[in-house]
């Protein structure tokens, strides 16, 4: 065989991976190996004794319908999902995080251990330690929020207290939203009440208007109905003066002086006769029988009172309409009236609207936003640093590093002969 072959063949046996060659390589450099391990898991002991623990915990909770049962009676919508809704938009608010730590300047010291914890700022500590969550799934509402935190800050009463005095500030908005709901509505009634009595003031005007009007026409009818009564009654005398008149004539050309009667007055001529039956064949004895003493006198005394006022029934019932006409009690009844709230309908449902709503007091106590299912509290063990994960993985990076330091070895050694061997 010649040189280059022998070469060739030398060559690619050199490159074949022994794992024999490799386990005694392992089993004879074992001590490099556990240094390795030993070095891996001294480091990590000392980093996981040197790094600030690190905890997280949550508060879980759900909305609470119950909670805003005194409020449906409050004008306004306050369904139970939108209420959630705000109060998990405010616990997810920097905004409102700003506010809570700006509410007491003391409380961030208070809650330090033994004031290990450098100053806090808001943001960033907001930011990167505070987290909301909420499912994947629609149907569930329940909602987590969460804290990371250091060894060196109680935790869970920053996120107990964040949550509550959060929930405090909510309620509070909501029962002043109510009362501003209320005190809206009232002012707006009070605004209508006032149109109402305006309107009623008018209308009282108008009424009183048109009644003064309508009682002027009635008493101008009235007094021309009087005076047409009066001026009938003048021209019945007239006509009773010419009936005497008339009657006086023929008791003068009859020469009847005294009151008579056809008995009295005698028996005539056939022609006589016919003449009388005429006359008797009216309304009763003729009126001439009166005799012109008597006639005259009625005619005298009528004429001396041609135009005498008579309180006829009909006169005595015109002038009592014009009297209650001039003194209108409606008229009256509605100038006395000191106020017209009394006599608005739409006045009076609007006071007493106003009365119920004055009436109704909600109380912070009587609002619940969210229940609870558990409060933030102090875990068993640190998220980080995991001692047990920490040793474990110094084990396997300690063994994994010797063995790649040994084999590396080895294979320098190999390079260093295969030289020598070819020189």
């Amino acid at each position: 065989m010649s040189a280059p072959e022998r070469h060739q063949t030398h060559r690619a046996e050199s490159d074949e991976i022994d794992l024999r060659d490799i386990a005694l390589a392992i089993y004879a450099g074992w001590k490099w190996i556990a240094i390795s391990i030993l070095a891996c898991v001294a480091a990590g002991s000392a980093y996981a004794f040197i790094a600030d623990p690190q905890y997280s915990t949550d508060i879980a909770y759900i909305p609470a319908p119950e909670g805003l049962r005194a409020l449906e009676s409050m004008p306004g919508s306050y369904e139970s999902l939108s209420v959630f809704e705000e109060f998990n938009k405010r616990l997810s608010s920097y905004n409102n995080f700003k506010s809570f730590y700006d509410q007491d300047p003391g409380y961030f010291t208070s809650i330090k251990k033994e004031n290990e914890l450098p100053e806090i700022e808001p943001r960033s500590f907001f930011t990167k330690n505070i987290k909301l969550t909420s499912p994947s799934d629609d149907s569930d509402s329940s909602r987590t929020i969460a804290i990371n935190y250091s060894n060196s800050l109680e935790g869970p009463t920053l996120l107990n207290d964040y949550f509550q005095w959060t929930e405090k500030n909510h309620i509070n908005d909501l029962a002043d939203r109510a009362d501003r709901a209320v005190d809206r509505i009232v002012d707006q009634n009070r605004a209508t009440m006032d149109a109402h009595l305006k309107s009623q003031g008018e209308d009282t005007e108008a009424r009183i208007t048109r009644l003064r009007e309508e009682d002027q026409i009635r008493i101008a009818e009235l007094e021309d109905e009087l005076q047409a009564v009066k001026q009938s009654i003048v021209s019945s005398r007239e006509e009773r003066i010419r009936i005497l008149e008339n009657a006086e004539q023929i008791a003068l050309r009859l020469g009847i002086e005294k009151p008579t009667t056809p008995r009295d007055l005698g028996r005539q001529s056939s022609e006589n006769d016919v003449v009388y039956a005429e006359i008797n064949s009216q309304d009763g004895i003729p009126l001439y029988f009166m005799g012109t003493e008597a006639l005259s006198a009625e005619r005298v005394v009528i004429e001396s009172n041609l135009e005498e006022e008579v309180k006829t029934a009909e006169v005595r019932n015109i002038e009592q309409q014009l009297q209650q006409l001039k003194e209108n009690q409606t008229i009256n009844a509605l100038l006395r009236r000191e106020s017209l709230s009394p006599f608005s309908v739409q006045h009076n449902e609007l006071r007493q609207q106003n009365a119920i709503l004055a009436a109704k007091n909600i109380s912070e106590e009587e609002i619940d936003v969210a229940s609870v299912s558990h409060w933030a509290y102090q875990p068993g063990s640190p998220d980080s640093p995991r001692i047990r994960l920490i040793v474990s993985l110094s084990l396997i990076l300690g063994a994994m590093i010797g063995i790649f330091l040994l084999l590396a070895a080895r294979f320098f050694a190999s390079v260093k002969n295969h030289r020598e061997k070819v020189a």
